[in-house]
C-alpha cells in the first residue's frame, strides 16, 4: 500500500492506494474517515486524482517541503508564432 499525505486547510488528508490495482484503499482526514458534504466533494476528487496521478507516474521532485517547482516547457499552446495567428 502506498500512502500520500496532503496538508489542506490545517488538516492532514491521507490517501492510501493499493499498489497492485492502483485503486483507493482508504481516505482519512486527521486520522478519521471523513463524511464530506456535497460542496466538499470537488476538493476530495481533486486530491484523489492527484494521488492516483502521483502513483501512476512516480512523481520525482526535489525535497523542498511546501514548494512545488514548475518549469516552462515549449509547446504549441505557448508558441509566439501560433499565438499571433488569427483564426
Amino acid at each position: 500500500m502506498k500512502t500520500f499525505k496532503y496538508h489542506i486547510g490545517g488538516q492532514t488528508l491521507t490517501i492510501s492506494l493499493s499498489e497492485q490495482r492502483g485503486t483507493v484503499a482508504e481516505i482519512l482526514v486527521d486520522g478519521q474517515v471523513p463524511v464530506p458534504a456535497d460542496e466538499e466533494m470537488p476538493a476530495y476528487a481533486a486530491a484523489i486524482a492527484l494521488a492516483l496521478i502521483e502513483h501512476e507516474v512516480e512523481v520525482v521532485h526535489d525535497d523542498e517541503p511546501g514548494f512545488i517547482t514548475v518549469e516552462p516547457h515549449p509547446t504549441h499552446w505557448n508558441d509566439p508564432a501560433t499565438m499571433m495567428t488569427q483564426l
